[in-house]
């Protein structure tokens, strides 16, 4: 977790993997809707007040006891630590995914150029403000075939193939017109994001 092993601080916790020929970390420090470092770009979790710039203080026990840090992202999913004010916001932007029923999820749609943008900056954040040896994406998907179909993915999309939909979701269905096309789409949003953090 963000935080470490329970009733240990970092410098304890890496010397003890260290000693024990570990040579790698990956600490879950942000989601899609928070992080556990003094960000500029995600919402920053309240512990971070009390308990300190995870990252930093992770990062200064690897590099006393050599051994990597990976920093773990889960993208996407803004995770049970998000603040509902957070999840409040992106609701009332239209950025939270949807099912076929129009049900809200606290997801980021992949489709929202907000959303793309936030996934970006907060990973290339960490990145450049942390002298880390790797960034991980996780998540880094639609979280299946129920989701997302939002009335912005369904203005996108139709966008992206220059019609429009009869009838929605189900023309992007398996037994769809527009099934393939559909299904290239989606994957294209994810890759845009990989894409941008990876250049």
């Amino acid at each position: 977790s963000a935080s470490g092993v329970r009733g240990m601080d970092w410098d304890t916790a890496i010397r003890r993997l260290s000693e024990n020929g570990f040579t790698a970390i990956l600490p879950n420090m942000l989601w899609g809707g928070v992080a556990f470092y003094n960000s500029r770009v995600l919402p920053v979790h309240a512990d971070v007040a009390t308990d300190g710039d995870q990252i930093a203080a992770c990062l200064a026990a690897c590099k006393k006891y050599g051994v990597q840090l990976h920093v773990w992202k889960v993208n996407w999913n803004t995770g049970h630590h998000t603040s509902p004010e957070f999840i409040e916001k992106i609701r009332a932007e239209g950025r939270c995914q949807s099912d076929a029923t129009g049900k809200s999820e606290p997801w980021l749609c992949p489709s929202h150029p907000a959303n793309q943008k936030l996934e970006i900056d907060s990973m290339l954040e960490v990145a450049k403000a942390y002298d880390v040896d790797g960034l991980h994406f996780d998540y880094i998907r639609y979280p299946g075939d129920k989701r997302c179909f939002c009335a912005g993915c369904r203005t996108r999309f139709e966008s992206s193939i220059g019609a429009r939909i009869a009838k929605w979701p189900a023309d992007g269905g398996r037994e769809g017109p527009h099934n393939k096309a559909w299904l290239e789409w989606r994957r294209s949003n994810i890759t845009t994001v990989v894409k941008a953090v990876s250049e």
